[in-house]
């Protein structure tokens, strides 16, 4: 009996056995040929990443300049309400106090508004940035056959023939000299 179950069972495994083999070859592996590329270089220097900061410093310095006028502004009223105080009833020097607090409220919350517009606009000029490096290193890798392009930060050695930033880097500046980040409001 235990001879019958054992060939029924080896009768079942034989297709699997004869099959399994003959499904499992894979295909031979290419041949890697690696190419290092300094991300967060190319990130700092190139052309439109300087242009985008030059445009931020902009937009931030007009910014500031506008809202130190308002600061001035505020203190002054500020000074005015406290020599107020004593001369004015309680319920206009209450009323005067309110608005003052707005005014205050309002600075706050364009500062915070213009903080998050900015943001906003400098995440999407950089995502402009990145994918026109991502295209111009998909360019270069198909020229040069790379199978794998690897940033720098994730390599511990590797030879400097290996690395592509200059010739990305010249390639985007060529490609991308600018990129506009729009005026945040």
């Amino acid at each position: 009996m235990r001879l019958l179950t054992s060939l029924s069972l080896l009768a079942l495994a034989l297709p699997f056995i004869v099959l399994g083999g003959a499904g499992t070859r894979a295909e031979p592996i290419p041949k890697a040929v690696i190419a290092v590329l300094d991300y967060a270089q190319i990130l700092q220097a190139s052309d439109a990443a300087k242009d985008i900061r030059r445009q931020v410093k902009q937009y931030t310095d007009s910014f500031r300049d506008l809202i130190q006028t308002e600061e001035r502004r505020l203190r002054e009223i500020e000074a005015e309400l406290k020599r107020q105080r004593n001369v004015s009833s309680p319920e206009a020097y209450e009323e005067k106090r309110q608005k003052f607090k707005s005014q205050v409220i309002t600075a706050q919350r364009q500062g915070q508004d213009f903080k998050r517009n900015l943001d906003k606009a400098l995440k999407s000029a950089t995502d402009e940035l990145q994918g026109a490096i991502i295209s111009t290193v998909k360019i270069l890798t198909k020229e040069k056959g790379y199978t794998i392009v690897v940033d720098n930060s994730q390599v511990l050695i590797a030879d400097r023939g290996l690395d592509i930033t200059k010739e990305v880097m010249d390639r985007l500046n060529q490609k991308l000299r600018t990129v506009t980040v729009s005026k945040p409001q």
